[in-house]
Formats: C-alpha cells, sequence, structure tokens
C-alpha cells in the first residue's frame, strides 16, 4: 500500500516527467488578495495569468496546493468529521497549461496516472464532460480504453467552472470513483438510485480537469479567451483515501497518527462510526491551524483571524468531550510536522512559533468557555418556557464558540430543548454572508487608458540607480490633472512589503509631471501624480526619484532587519515579523509576544541596534535560490510569496533577511535608533513605532526640552531635581493623608445627623439620606462607617457625583436573609436612570438623572416595604 508521501511524490514526479515546472504551493493566508480570506484552490495562485495581467513563467506547471475552505459550498465547517470527506485543510494536487497542451494532453494523462501508474480498475472510473463539451466527449472515447458507458454528459452544475461572476471560465471534466454498493448511505430509500453527481456517497470525484477556453463578460454572454488553459484539481485526501482502500480519508496515514495521539493524550479510543466525531474533527482542525497559522494567520476577532479563532475553539470544545480539559492542540502539533514537515518545510520552521500562539489561545477560550456557561444559564434563568430559542443557541456558537451539540447536551441536563431549525436559520444567514464576502470579484476599474505601446512588465532599475531615461506605454488623465502613467522602466519603488512608494519627478522638453505615489498592477508599475506642465507625450523621459526620501525610507527599513533581530535575542526566538510600514519620518514594527515589553527589555533591544549602527555593518544584497537562501538560515517573512530566486538582505554577522525592499549600503548610515512606543495591537502581537536619524534627533531635542521646562517649574538645578521631584511627591502623600483624615472626621459628624433621623418599618431601623460628594471613594468610606454605626438595620445612600448618581445600600447581617442589598439598590437605580447589584449585605449602582435624586430618596421606604 502507498503512503501518502508516496502519492503526493508520485503526481508530481509523473508530470515533471512530462516537461511540468514543480512550483511552491502558495502561502494559505493570501495576504496580498483581498478577495480572498483563504487560499481555497489551486489556481488562486495562477489568477493573474488568467486574468491577463501577468505572463506565465513557464508553459506547463504541476504542485501541492494547501488550501482551507471554512464555510461555503464544498467545505462546510458543520459537516467536518461527521463524515468521512469533509475537512477545513485539504491538499489539491494539479497540473497546468498555460497557453500550451489542451484537453487531449490533459484527459490522456489523467488516465494514464489513474491506471497505469496508481493501477486503479478500469471498471471502477467514470468520466463526465459538460453538455455541450462533445470534443471532450469524443477524446474520453478515442484517446482512452474507459467502458464508453462510463462516460456521461452533466450540465452547468456539475461541469462547468467559472471564477466568478466576471471571467475566465470554462467546461470541465470529473473523474469519479465507484465506491461499490456498501457506500451507498441511502440504500434504504426504494426510490434511490446510486449514479454520478447523486446524493449518495457511492461515487467520489477524485479529480477535475478544468478546460478554460471562455471569458464570462457583465451581461453574461461567453467570449473565446486569446489563450486556452488547462487548470486540474485532484483531492489528495480523496486519492489516498481510494489508493489505500480505506473507507474514509480519516482512515488514511494523513490522519491517523494524528487521531492517535489524540486517543493517547485523551484516553478515550477512537471508533470509527459517530462516537468518533470529536477524534475527526480535532485531526482536521488541527492540520488547518497548524498551516494556517505558519504561513502567518493569527487568530482576532475579525476576517480570517476569526474563523482561525472558531476553528481553534470548536476543536478545543471537543477535545473536552474527550476529557481534554487543559490545553492540549500544542501537544498535538509535532504529529502534524512530522507528518508534513518534509514537503511543507514552513511547518519546521514556525513549528516552536505555531505551538505557542495555539497554546495562547486554547488558554484564552478556556476563559471566554467559563463566560460562555455563565451566558448559558443566564438563558435559562430568564427562559418563560422549556425551549432555548435558535437565536441564543446560535450567540452561544459564534460568541463563545459552543458547538450546537454542546449546547443541547447541557440543555438535556436541565429538561430542556434547543429550536434546532431557528438556529439552522441564524446559521445559513451567516453562510450567506460569507459566501457574499467570498465571492471572486474582478478588478475592473473605469481608467480610460491612452495607449502609446502594448504595455509590458515595467523593468525596476531602483535598487542600483535613482534615475532612468524611460517611455510611457500608457498613461490616463482626468479633469483635474490627475494622472496614471505606466513606463516601460522605472527607479520608482512601487508600494508593497510595508514599505512606502518613492516620490519625484518624470520630465522631459514638454512635459513635467511629479509623482506622488506608485502601485503595482501585476507587474506593471502604475506612477500616480500631477500633471504640473505641458503635454504628456511619447518621446524619451528622464525618471528621478527623491534621493533624500530614498535614504531616509532605507533608514527605517534596515533598521527593521535590526529590530527584528534584535527582539528575538531579548525576547525568544518565538518573536516574528507580523508587519511593518517603513516611512520616511518613522518606522512600524509589529510582532509576535504575549505580553508588554517592558521598559528594561525595550532599553537593551534600542542599545542592541544601535551598537550594530555603530559597527557600520554593510549591508548585502544577494539573489540567491530559496532553497539555498533557506539553508543559510535567511529568516522568510509571513505572509511573503518569494519567487524560486530571491533577494537575501544580509548585515555582517548579525542579520539575514529575504527582502524586496531598499536598503542602505552600511548600518552606520542610519545614524541614530530610538523607540518611541510599544503597545498592543491584536492578540498576542505588540507594535513598536521608532525614529531614526535626524528624527531620532529631533525627538531626543524635544524630550530635552520637556526636561528644561520641568527643571524650571521645579525652579531647581536639573542635577538636583529628581530628589526635588521625590521630596514633592512624599509632601503631597502627608497632605493627602491629612485630608482623608480630615474627611472622615466630616463624614462621621455627617452620619450621626443621618443616624439621628432613621425611621422603623416592619420593626427595621432604616436610615435613606443624600449627599453632595467628591468620588464613589468617599461614598463607599461612608458605607463602611455606617455598617458600623447601624447597629441592625438598612441604609440607602443617594450621592451626587459630579453630574452623575451613585446610590449604596447596606444591610446588617443579621437581615440579609430577608433584604438583599442588591435588589434594593437595583429597584433605586432604576429610577435614577441605572442599575446595579452587589453582595447580601452591601451593594454599589450607578446613575445619570440628577435631577430625579430627590425622587429616589422618598421611593426607598415603598421598595423596602414591598421586599
Amino acid at each position: 500500500m502507498k503512503n501518502s508521501k508516496e502519492i503526493r511524490d508520485e503526481f508530481i514526479h509523473f508530470f515533471e516527467n512530462k516537461q511540468h515546472k514543480v512550483v511552491k504551493s502558495a502561502s494559505v493566508v493570501p495576504l496580498d488578495d483581498p478577495t480572498l480570506l483563504f487560499t481555497n484552490a489551486g489556481m488562486n495562485q495562477f489568477k493573474d495569468i488568467f486574468l491577463g495581467k501577468k505572463k506565465a513563467e513557464y508553459p506547463r506547471t504541476v504542485d501541492s496546493q494547501k488550501c482551507i475552505g471554512a464555510g461555503g459550498k464544498h467545505n462546510d465547517l458543520e459537516e467536518v468529521g461527521r463524515d468521512g470527506y469533509h475537512h477545513t485543510f485539504f491538499e489539491m494536487l494539479g497540473n497546468w497549461s498555460f497557453g500550451d497542451y489542451y484537453k487531449k494532453e490533459a484527459i490522456s494523462w489523467a488516465w494514464e496516472l489513474l491506471t497505469e501508474v496508481w493501477k486503479l480498475p478500469k471498471d471502477k472510473l467514470y468520466a463526465t464532460v459538460h453538455e455541450s463539451d462533445a470534443e471532450a466527449f469524443e477524446l474520453w472515447k478515442t484517446i482512452t480504453d474507459i467502458d464508453h458507458s462510463h462516460i456521461e454528459y452533466h450540465g452547468d452544475k456539475d461541469n462547468f467552472w467559472e471564477m466568478g461572476n466576471v471571467g475566465p471560465c470554462g467546461p470541465c471534466s470529473e473523474i469519479h470513483y465507484d465506491r461499490g454498493d456498501g457506500f451507498c448511505h441511502l440504500g434504504d430509500d426504494e426510490e434511490h438510485e446510486c449514479k454520478v453527481n447523486g446524493d449518495c456517497h457511492r461515487y467520489i470525484e477524485l479529480w477535475n480537469l478544468v478546460f478554460m477556453q471562455f471569458y464570462r463578460e457583465e451581461d453574461g454572454s461567453l467570449s473565446p479567451l486569446e489563450y486556452k488553459y488547462v487548470d486540474t484539481g485532484a483531492g489528495f485526501e480523496r486519492l489516498c483515501h481510494v489508493l489505500q482502500g480505506k473507507t474514509s480519508n480519516y482512515d488514511t496515514d494523513l490522519f491517523v497518527p494524528i487521531i492517535n495521539k489524540i486517543a493517547e493524550l485523551s484516553g478515550v479510543e477512537y471508533q470509527q462510526d459517530e462516537r468518533g466525531v470529536s477524534h475527526r474533527i480535532i485531526a482536521d482542525h488541527i492540520r488547518a491551524l497548524a498551516f494556517a497559522i505558519a504561513d502567518g494567520g493569527m487568530p482576532s476577532n475579525e476576517g480570517r483571524g476569526y474563523v482561525l479563532r472558531r476553528i481553534l475553539r470548536r476543536a478545543a470544545r471537543h477535545g473536552r468531550l474527550l476529557n481534554l480539559k487543559k490545553p492540549f492542540m500544542h501537544d498535538l502539533l509535532d504529529t502534524v510536522v512530522a507528518e508534513m514537515g518534509d514537503h511543507f518545510i514552513e511547518l519546521k520552521e514556525k513549528q516552536a512559533h505555531v505551538k505557542l500562539i495555539l497554546k495562547a489561545e486554547e488558554e484564552r477560550f478556556n476563559m471566554t468557555l467559563d463566560k460562555g456557561i455563565a451566558r448559558f444559564n443566564e438563558i435559562v434563568q430568564n427562559l418563560s418556557g422549556k425551549e432555548i430559542c435558535g437565536k441564543d443557541a446560535f450567540m452561544l456558537y459564534d460568541t463563545y464558540g459552543f458547538p450546537m451539540d454542546l449546547t443541547c447536551v447541557m440543555a438535556e441536563e436541565k429538561a430542556l430543548t434547543v429550536d434546532q431549525a431557528g438556529f439552522d436559520a441564524e446559521m445559513e444567514q451567516q453562510k450567506k454572508r460569507a459566501r457574499e464576502a467570498g465571492k471572486f470579484v474582478l478588478a475592473n476599474e473605469n481608467v480610460d487608458w491612452v495607449i502609446f505601446s502594448e504595455p509590458q512588465a515595467t523593468e525596476f532599475v531602483g535598487y542600483n540607480s535613482h534615475k532612468a531615461v524611460a517611455k510611457i506605454q500608457k498613461y490616463s488623465i482626468d479633469d483635474e490633472n490627475n494622472v496614471r502613467i505606466v513606463l516601460d522602466k522605472t527607479p520608482f519603488y512601487a508600494e508593497s512589503g510595508g514599505q512606502v512608494a518613492d516620490s519625484g519627478k518624470i520630465v522631459n522638453d514638454e512635459c513635467e509631471i511629479w509623482v506622488e505615489n506608485v502601485q503595482k498592477d501585476a507587474n506593471l508599475f502604475i506612477h500616480i501624480g500631477k500633471l504640473k506642465s505641458g503635454e504628456i507625450n511619447e518621446n524619451d523621459f528622464t525618471v528621478e526619484i527623491n534621493g533624500e526620501r530614498r535614504q531616509n525610507i532605507g533608514r527605517n527599513h534596515t533598521t527593521t532587519h535590526l529590530l527584528h533581530k534584535a527582539l528575538q535575542q531579548v525576547l525568544g526566538e518565538h518573536v516574528q515579523q507580523k508587519g511593518s510600514l517603513v516611512h520616511p519620518d518613522y518606522l512600524r514594527f509589529d510582532f509576535t509576544h504575549f505580553q508588554q515589553v517592558n521598559s528594561q527589555e525595550l532599553k537593551l533591544a534600542e542599545k542592541i541596534v544601535n551598537a550594530q549602527i555603530r559597527a557600520c555593518l554593510p549591508v548585502q544584497t544577494e539573489i540567491k535560490s530559496i532553497e539555498n537562501a533557506r539553508k543559510e538560515g535567511a529568516t522568510a517573512l509571513f505572509g511573503e510569496k518569494y519567487e524560486d530566486d530571491v533577494r537575501v538582505v544580509t548585515m555582517g554577522d548579525f542579520s539575514k533577511e529575504l527582502c524586496g525592499g531598499t536598503h542602505l549600503n552600511f548600518t552606520g548610515e542610519i545614524g541614530l535608533f530610538k523607540i518611541t512606543s510599544e503597545s498592543s495591537i491584536a492578540s498576542g502581537v505588540r507594535r513598536i513605532e521608532a525614529v531614526t536619524g535626524k528624527k531620532a534627533e529631533e525627538y531626543i531635542d524635544v524630550m530635552e526640552d520637556e526636561i528644561e521646562e520641568f527643571v524650571r517649574i521645579l525652579n531647581t538645578p536639573r542635577k538636583s531635581s529628581k530628589e526635588k521631584l521625590h521630596k514633592l511627591i512624599d509632601e503631597n502623600k502627608k497632605l493627602q493623608k491629612e485630608l482623608e483624615k480630615f474627611k472622615a472626621k466630616s463624614v462621621g459628624s455627617q452620619l450621626d445627623e443621618i443616624l439621628a433621623k432613621s425611621t422603623e418599618i416592619n420593626g427595621v431601623k432604616v436610615v435613606v439620606a443624600s449627599l453632595a460628594i467628591s468620588d464613589s471613594k468617599a461614598l463607599r468610606a461612608i458605607a463602611d462607617q455606617l455598617k458600623d454605626k447601624i447597629g441592625s438595620g438598612i441604609g440607602v445612600i443617594v450621592a451626587k457625583v459630579g453630574d452623575k448618581v451613585s446610590v449604596v445600600t447596606i444591610v446588617s447581617k443579621d437581615l440579609t436573609s430577608k433584604y438583599q442589598a442588591g435588589k434594593i439598590v437595583n429597584e433605586v437605580a432604576q429610577i435614577v436612570g441605572g442599575r446595579g447589584g452587589g453582595r447580601p449585605d452591601m451593594a454599589m449602582a450607578g446613575g445619570k438623572d440628577v435631577d430625579k435624586i430627590p425622587q429616589a430618596v422618598k421611593a426607598v421606604p415603598g421598595i423596602i416595604e414591598k421586599i
């Protein structure tokens, strides 16, 4: 029996032997594509080629693409683990032709691999083609020896693929495998008929061959593409399932080691039936989390981070169902890395980082879970009947990570039911929102371009020169002389990787253009700015960037590399860059860390960076293969998309990173580095802002001026200012204590007057008063003294604190079984537009209607009498 590694390798080598270039999987977290939460198909990394924005580097490629499908048509999160083939993370094996071979080769090679290399029985295989694709139908009949009765026509739903509402599309041919009668889960239905693309599990799709030959216009019509493409996708998990002779994807060696580890940690043996749902869900989810976090994803409260947090919490909850009450997901990671880290080396490189994130997030969830249980109990207390409504069940699922089955179990323990239909309706609404948000929309700018020559890739010469002679390929201009210009070559750096774009000028004798921004559209650099004089023409232009601004940008970019390494030395190797902004005036650096960086740590990092600046290290740039760069220890940044050859930026023996940005020649050119702030921007992500060079000097000058002003106010020599400040603080503390004593005496005399006016309700002494005080702290002090002096009784004080109302209630211990301070204070607070609560013997509340204080005081006796 072939193992999964052999199956993956055989697929790749088969097409490599047919002149396909082996390309790496794109990141599963597509940080450069705002239309996608996650890479969910093999074609994602080739999208610009299909859209005509970029020319293919190779005519044929083959890969194994990491994918995450969270929600949507084929990857419903709620179905994962329930059957044998739904997953959040999956691999898609694919071979691609960009205007090279077409249907004949794609069909012939797929059949050859399945039947001659992998020896699948031919009588078990079925091919479907689109109802309009007679060509593909005939090819299956003539170039393969498939049983002709196993070739079927199907409609758009199953056999026509589209990128989006507008864009490239075409018919497809799917290859299905017949697993046999035993896999039909609808066999008891007399009207059911097992068939390809039917509604049972007997026939499963193994491979989809997409023949991209049309463009879907906005009016819905189809136009032929200039080039025809082949885009195939073979589900790796399903192939392993069939080739290993298993009954489920989860029984393959992709999942069994993880499931065995779960059983070991939990002490609960795995069962292949519904009793194994929790094992399967955890095994699936840990793979998705491992790959997503290794590729730069982070659990959070929005976007893809929210999806990752939901996946993690769902797995953690199913761990609790297996008695795994402490964080355990990080303990499964080593098994995932052992099984898949040889092919996807990023798993090994980021193993420690991923483990840290998993553990921290699961610890956080344990706290959230306790809040969710408390919220569940609140819902139960407020029920008017015996059913928890679907909206509340969905809120527990969505906000606190409660799977529906957990809510049902907890409800059953209290003899309650859950509105499943209402929950399903809420879930469907969320799916609808997710589908709408996830639809690919073709970027179709309304730009009226004037074309001088058919645009070719812009040559970037800015690493070595600030100036170039270039021609305009195309441009656009509006009524206010705002322009967009595409040149054949440019020294202007286009905004990317956190580095802002260059500014400068494009000039010749007839025209002057000021460039304020530069953006990349695939391999074209779009220069955005203003036409200052003349008319745009086809002659040569002198193109020159603002050199001083570029130098300042270089200072801050070079410093981010030094800071990254310094933080790893100070805080630990778990520190990974999560983002940056490299601006001429400052830098911003985001990194993974799970607590505030204290002042001593910041100072040490700052000292390390400044030491490297004084060392004046050479900043060297080399082009190397990605494999060699990794072997040499070069740091690859999260979410960055790297080609086969990469730029390696090295600073002496201190730092080595893959980077496409612009830098200085020596670290000494930075001059000075100063951290200005450190803060949290997300769970487990910190941000440092800093300045360099002249801006660092200006920052220190401002600090010096502030110190001088401080010394002037203290009216003391600078060398003794610290001593005088401490003396003033000590004197202030003494005065504060004296003031508190005075206030206490004043409160004592007020309390004697209040107690003297007490009344009796139902045989209980009741003290009610209204006061005007400075703060709620003073009100608490009054309540404590009243509690001591009242003996047996109830005290209610309604106080005006600034422009708001504070209410405090005390009940002596002997009366708390009958009168509770929390209930009394809440009734009083509602009169002044507030609410509150607390212990039975003491409770506080706030309100906003100061004018209603007299009304509240007057109502107290009635409230107590009612209770």
